[in-house]
């Protein structure tokens, strides 16, 4: 027995140093995003150094991050937000990522982009260069609840340890490392666009789907269910109220009665669910405002925006807000002066 304890604590000892040595290596070696428009070390990272309270919250894959712009909303109601999406964020990661934000924050709406709830994934493989699973977990702090999320994105333990601990995925980083990986401190990143990703218009139009004659449901993946269910009721135990909303996108056939799956489950918990494909004409999107079919490029999504402020401003009137921030007035500036490069 003495023995075996022997060996456990010499064990935990050697794991605690050999994290005590490449903890300080993983910070240098890991990938930071931090060129726009997909800074999401900035945007991700950033979320984690502000001191605003925000009293909207948006989460989601990349259909969030090319969609909401708190700037533009702020501009129109006072309301300020935050995006804290992701690349392709499944939703056990959205649950996650909420969870996250609920322990610094208190917003009075979360915002859930429910695109991923289409995906017939269960883990996503690692065969881009950087994988969908890294592209959630580099930047989400250390905490338990990471250490669950590495469990529901990989198979085995091998590829969850890793997810864990970078350095397996970016030791070979060391041919493109530059001077800011080195002097690169997470506790000063912040984005202006607090989470919203800017995308450059382009010149190819993206014809819209004739999707409004698409009934009938289709069963989601179990996972993509199950995650979908543990978000609402986290909501629901917290006190926050859900706001289910599917973005404008060019959605495609096969989709609308897996939305309309979505629509179903929010009726059935009594969650507020809006699909803003039905409101494209009214808004005044064209074929025209998309970076490609699933994603507003940076003029639609401002228009969208504004758009969508209008519409929490009548169905939530009694939410807090705070027009006169000089911080926020600076970053808006910035914000236009960069759309107005787009418009030109």
């Amino acid at each position: 027995m003495k023995d075996t304890q022997k060996f456990f604590v010499k064990t935990v000892a050697f794991l605690v140093l050999l994290g005590l040595i490449l903890y300080p290596v993983q910070k240098v070696m890991a990938r930071k995003s931090l060129d726009r428009p997909w800074d999401m070390t900035n945007k991700v990272g950033g979320f984690y150094n502000e001191e605003d309270r925000f009293e909207v919250m948006y989460f989601g894959p990349s259909h969030a991050y090319a969609a909401f712009s708190p700037l533009a909303i702020w501009e129109e109601t006072g309301v300020k937000s935050y995006v804290f999406a992701t690349q392709q964020q499944p939703m056990w990661a959205t649950y996650t990522y909420v969870k996250e934000a609920l322990k610094t924050q208190s917003p009075a709406l979360v915002v859930v982009e429910f695109r991923m709830a289409f995906s017939d994934q269960e883990y996503f493989a690692e065969k881009d260069t950087i994988p969908v699973s890294y592209a959630y977990m580099d930047d989400l702090a250390l905490s338990w609840d990471k250490v669950k999320l590495a469990g529901q994105s990989a198979p085995d333990w091998e590829s969850r340890f890793g997810l864990l601990f970078n350095f397996m995925m970016y030791h070979s980083r060391w041919k493109e490392m530059h001077r800011s990986d080195f002097t690169f401190r997470r506790s000063q990143v912040r984005d202006p666009y607090k989470g919203f990703v800017m995308l450059a218009p382009q010149e190819t139009p993206q014809p819209r789907p004739p999707i409004e004659t698409v009934g009938g449901t289709t069963p989601l993946l179990e996972k993509n269910q199950y995650w979908l269910e543990e978000i609402i009721k986290l909501c629901q135990e917290k006190g926050v109220e859900l706001w289910l909303i599917k973005t404008p996108c060019n959605l495609e056939l096969e989709e609308k009665p897996m939305l309309n799956t979505v629509k179903a489950t929010a009726e059935r918990y009594n969650v507020p669910f809006h699909d803003f494909n039905e409101d494209y004409y009214s808004m005044g999107l064209t074929q025209d405002m998309f970076y490609d079919a699933h994603h507003l490029d940076a003029l639609g999504a401002d228009r969208f925006s504004r758009y969508f402020a209008g519409v929490l401003a009548v169905a939530r009137p009694n939410l807090e807000t705070d027009p006169d921030d000089a911080a926020w007035a600076a970053d808006l500036e910035e914000y236009k002066a960069a759309l107005a490069e787009f418009q030109s």
